[in-house]
């Protein structure tokens, strides 16, 4: 209930300046500084409007249980704008193992945490405190390994500048934001508590790969492009290239999670669970084209313009709050119903501009990836037909992975299907020392 309310704190802080810093390649310490002062600020005033606000919320919902709830959640604004610095230049200097190794930890030692106050009975404030520890312990390892510290002082300069880049992006990840969380907020209006949990249970399962996959995409797609932005041949090079792996990996497996849905549910979450799997199959079925959507907006924002993003979240956000809302007007499988036909509308959107700027528009790119979405498609028919009559959830996610996993790579052999080529060549390249991240986008 109260991650419509987080998530949009958490944007407002960051600003879209984590962003600018990671576009712009080549920072001052004014700019690094004044990131760090504009966010840190920004978060300590939104962290005392949540705290005012959090008797409305707890009334909105009718759960006077928030109001507590919300008022420790909210020091997750102040640490989570510590790091946005060195996240940044991290990023921005393509240190991908250092980032990744923050999270983890912080993710692991988080994890131990719920664990142990959950076993202890503290219910639902165990995941509130994971997320403290795990925002705090991330935001203090970044730190360590990128060495950051604040040298410069605030600039007006400076803000007008990474504000003029980040602002759009501000807008359009507030918008985005509020249209995928306007589903639980409904839902959790219209409908009980158990239709939430539910639905809330599928969306966090289906985003999980998705965000992973975005945080990928992102931290490689943005730097890796900004650094050939004026070079429009070598980035369509590049751009094609990681359309076609990321298509080859992602989705496979977003199509092999909507139809092994019961059994996903009944294995990681009980039984009592199950009623979640409608819910998972359409949602992964909705982010099936992740990758091309991730992509395709990383390359505008590399080339600088994101007052472009913004118009595109614009369009793609009105249509999809007009589908939920009539969605959610039935039922809460009409809701995820609309978060399909959302996607596959924001897929036709998100193309606009890639025609425009490099002359790879919608249909070309689908025209790429036509081999991956047939093979997946077979694998997926193959999984179904050998898992549907098995009522053992174990016994039948394995014999659905193992037969779609052959059929997918085994037809991709027998093929020679490029993007499994190129897959296999990216993975060679990068166990190379002397490798440089750029050398595969060529």
């Amino acid at each position: 209930m109260l991650l419509v309310f987080t998530s949009v704190a958490a944007l407002l802080v960051d600003a879209g300046f984590g962003t600018a810093l990671v576009q712009k390649q080549q920072t001052t310490d004014d700019d690094e500084t004044t990131v760090f002062l504009s966010g840190l600020g920004v978060g300590v005033v939104v962290a005392v409007v949540l705290w005012l606000a959090a008797p409305a919320i707890a009334a909105f919902y009718a759960q006077p249980a928030l109001i507590s709830l919300t008022r420790l959640l909210l020091f997750v604004l102040p640490l989570g704008a510590l790091a946005a610095v060195p996240d940044a230049l991290l990023t921005q200097r393509l240190e991908f193992r250092s980032r990744a190794s923050a999270e983890v930890i912080a993710s692991l030692c988080s994890g131990v945490v719920a664990v142990i106050l959950a076993w202890r009975g503290f219910g639902v404030w165990s995941l509130a405190w994971q997320a403290i520890v795990a925002i705090g312990m991330r935001a203090l390892l970044l730190w360590m390994f990128s060495g950051w510290r604040p040298r410069g002082c605030f600039n007006v300069a400076s803000f007008r500048s990474l504000f003029g880049f980040g602002s759009y992006i501000l807008m359009a990840n507030l918008l985005n934001i509020i249209s995928l969380r306007l589903q639980s907020l409904l839902i959790g209006k219209l409908f009980d508590v158990r239709a939430l949990g539910y639905y809330t249970l599928a969306q966090n399962t289906q985003l999980a790969p998705a965000q992973f996959m975005s945080g990928v995409l992102n931290r490689v797609g943005l730097p890796v492009f900004s650094q050939v932005a004026d070079q429009p041949a070598k980035m369509l090079g590049g751009f094609r290239l990681s359309l076609r792996v990321s298509f080859f990996v992602f989705v496979p497996c977003m199509v092999g999670l909507a139809v092994v849905a019961k059994p996903v549910i009944t294995i990681a979450y009980g039984y009592s669970w199950v009623g979640a799997a409608p819910f998972l199959s359409l949602l992964s079925l909705a982010t099936v084209f992740w990758p091309l959507h991730v992509l395709n907006l990383a390359v505008i924002g590399a080339q600088g313009r994101s007052d472009l993003l913004f118009k595109l979240e614009v369009v793609k956000d009105v249509a999809s709050v007009i589908l939920i809302v009539i969605g959610s007007q039935f039922s809460v499988i009409a809701v995820a119903w609309a978060a399909l036909a959302s996607s596959l509308f924001s897929v036709c959107i998100n193309t606009w501009y890639s025609h425009k700027l490099l002359g790879y528009g919608l249909f070309a790119q689908l025209h790429d990836q036509s081999a991956t979405l047939l093979l997946s498609a077979v694998a997926a028919s193959v999984a179904w037909s050998a898992s549907h009559w098995l009522t053992h959830a174990p016994l039948a996610l394995l014999v659905a992975v193992l037969s779609a996993a052959a059929t997918y790579f085994g037809l991709a052999v027998l093929f020679r299907v490029k993007a499994l080529h190129d897959l296999l060549s990216l993975l060679r390249s990068w166990r190379s020392p002397t490798m440089s991240i750029v050398e595969p986008l060529e």
